[in-house]
């Protein structure tokens, strides 16, 4: 696997999501915790599925989606990025870990929506496609090794998904 099309997908989400001029009140950057955590266990009902790489995932947790690196492409960027393996002091060495602080900080970010936000989902045969309420929450198309994101689930998975999204939406009216 690849690490660096999963680094720069997660870093396009998080500008993307940062850089919008009306950023939406119900979209969400979240630092790996409560429901949007990659590593969340799953209770009735929820769904996450992983790229056919194995870079990135999309879940169903509660009553929100939540998208981002993977758990096992974020447990290989720690282990590349730990701060603790830095060698040596001074200034480089405080650089080396400044900086490797930030990936990791930035990489565990997932961009998160609640269920409401969603008029619908479905599967094209190709990708997942999003209907938004409103204003799309996120604009341009994120792309892993010239691909849209949402292209890279299989086919078994990504109506898997859609499938949980739609129970989901069901219970909630």
């Amino acid at each position: 696997m690849r690490i660096l099309p999963q680094l720069v997908t997660c870093l396009v989400l998080v500008v993307s999501a940062c850089g919008r001029d009306e950023p939406s009140p119900d979209m969400h950057l979240a630092k790996n915790a409560g429901t949007a955590n990659a590593g969340a266990e799953l209770g009735d009902g929820d769904v996450r599925i992983t790229s056919v790489d194995g870079g990135v995932d999309l879940a169903l947790i509660g009553d929100s989606i939540s998208g981002g690196l993977s758990e096992k492409t974020l447990s290989k960027v720690r282990s590349e990025t730990d701060t603790g393996a830095v060698k040596g002091t001074g200034f480089g060495a405080d650089i080396e870990k400044m900086v490797k602080g930030t990936v990791q900080s930035a990489l565990t970010t997932r961009v998160a929506f609640p269920l409401t936000s969603i008029k619908d989902v479905r599967y094209d045969g190709r990708k997942i496609v999003f209907e938004w309420n409103g204003t799309p929450r996120m604009s341009g198309s994120m792309k892993t090794d010239n691909k849209d994101v949402l292209e890279s689930f299989s086919a078994d998975d990504a109506q898997r998904f859609v499938d949980a999204v739609h129970a989901r939406k069901a219970q909630a009216r």
